[in-house]
């Protein structure tokens, strides 16, 4: 999303190096392989190389954190997150001669889990959490939100998503309309955050949801824009079958929302292994595992992204 002249970034850690041919459009997605630290998709265009990310499954499931904030109650942003995600898997898109027209991808509401952890673990129950952070902050002042995606780098296949809500730094936040002129919309912030968790990167497109610039105040990131749109409906074809490097890859047949590994809203003790972390995890069962952020970063006018 994006306030006042200020800037989302997104970065990618993986373990693979391997080539996207571009193709043209203006929205990006998420890949397997990071981008230099000061690249930037607002003039720069899409960075294409690596294995673009996508959830294979029909549906997938996420749990917010009891509690949820000081500032919004468990209800309101549980609503928020609901609407959110519903604007993306409820895109529609142009038919594919079938008839279809919506996007193939649904996300749902587990209930709330115990465990806030930003963590993948192999083998073993999980949650794709979704946390605000009331009283520590570890990414900067000027980062609202950070999705965390876990994924195999070989085949951009999305295992696991986590997502972070700056609650200690959003303020005012604004949880209903009127939206305040120096407030930042909750269900704004959400609905990009959303789109990381979906495996979409930033766009270059001034107005798009995915747009890497916010102002305070502004609302328009609720809805998606044609660009937007167009993302989704690429990634999740109404038909079933997942956009990836060189031709596609087919859903699983089934809708289970439920974690790959089982669902545990408790969390997990430590353990050896996979997990979420800002640097590639050690394979497991001769499988390799990476990790992605995309998140929200705010930069004042003027300064460039870091």
């Amino acid at each position: 999303m994006y306030p006042a002249g200020r800037w989302f970034g997104a970065f990618a850690f993986a373990c693979v190096v391997s080539t996207v041919t571009p193709d043209a459009r203006a929205f990006c997605r998420t890949t397997t392989e990071k981008s230099p630290p000061d690249y930037d998709a607002v003039g720069a265009g899409c960075w294409e190389r690596g294995v673009p990310l996508f959830w294979r499954n029909a549906c997938l499931g996420y749990s917010m954190q009891r509690g949820a904030s000081r500032k919004i109650s468990y209800e309101d942003a549980a609503n928020a997150l609901s609407t959110a995600f519903t604007r993306w898997t409820g895109a529609t898109c142009p038919t594919d001669g079938s008839g279809r027209s919506r996007t193939s991808i649904d996300v749902r509401d587990l209930g709330p889990a115990e465990c806030g952890n930003v963590e993948y673990k192999s083998g073993v129950a999980n949650q794709n959490v979704i946390v605000f952070r009331d009283e520590t902050w570890k990414y900067g002042k000027t980062v609202l939100g950070l999705t965390t995606v876990v994924y195999n780098p070989t085949t951009g296949e999305i295992y696991g998503a986590d997502m972070e809500i700056n609650t200690l730094d959003m303020e005012p936040l604004a949880v209903r309309d009127p939206v305040a002129p120096d407030a930042y919309d909750f269900l704004s912030v959400v609905t990009h955050e959303a789109g990381h968790f979906l495996g979409i990167a930033h766009s270059d497109v001034p107005g798009a949801t995915m747009y890497a610039r916010y102002d305070q105040g502004q609302t328009s990131m609720r809805n998606l824009s044609p660009d937007d749109i167009s993302a989704i409906c690429t990634v999740y074809r109404p038909d079933g079958d997942r956009a990836v490097l060189n031709g596609k890859i087919t859903q699983a047949p089934q809708c289970d929302p439920t974690p790959r590994g089982g669902y545990n809203p408790e969390c997990q003790e430590k353990q050896t292994g996979c997990m979420a972390q800002a640097s590639p995890a050690k394979p497991v069962s001769g499988v390799a595992w990476a990790l992605a952020i995309g998140g929200a970063l705010l930069v004042r006018r003027g300064m460039r992204r870091r």
